[in-house]
């Protein structure tokens, strides 16, 4: 299930970097593009990722406590997946109790879903560069956010795979 999300987040971030999103006015467009460049120039950092780690970590948590709210999430999401930032960040804003985890994480919404796509650009950036599917870095990846996500890959694959532990049991 959350490799299936993080796929569905590739695949979001992927159509965001390439401009592939259907936009239908000039404002679109240009909405687009400012959000492919806030996606490019979000510096990721140890202190973001930590702040990054725990507001993932508290989402999950408001979902294993609140079914409903899980429940829900996932079939507004079906139904209406957002390929924006805006919408994504409108998405969150719709769970109070999401939105608060966030935030006591000590990020916005806004900054959970730019770093989300910031992260999964940058990771799939080194994982083609690794496979050799690609020589240089896109222009859609600034260099040290590359390098940051090189450095602490196991830790972000780790952080995008925790929700694989949430629905078991806690230990107690």
């Amino acid at each position: 299930m959350a490799h299936a999300k993080i796929a569905l987040r590739l695949a979001l971030c992927v159509l965001l970097g390439v401009g592939v999103a259907a936009a239908q006015t000039q404002d679109d467009r240009g909405s687009a593009e400012a959000e492919k460049k806030e996606v490019k120039n979000f510096a990721l950092t140890t202190d973001e990722l930590d702040k990054y780690d725990a507001a993932v970590k508290a989402v999950h948590k408001v979902q294993k406590d609140n079914p409903t709210v899980k429940k829900q999430m996932d079939d507004d999401d079906s139904r209406n997946p957002s390929n924006t930032i805006a919408g994504s960040v409108v998405t969150i804003e719709k769970y109070p109790p999401i939105a608060k985890a966030i935030k006591d994480a000590g990020l916005s919404p806004r900054d959970f879903v730019v770093m989300t796509y910031t992260l999964i650009n940058s990771a799939a950036a080194v994982q083609m560069k690794k496979a050799g599917t690609i020589k240089e870095y896109p222009d859609s990846v600034l260099p040290e956010n590359v390098a940051f996500v090189d450095k602490n890959y196991e830790r972000i694959k780790k952080i995008f795979n925790s929700e694989d532990t949430s629905d078991k049991p806690s230990q107690k």
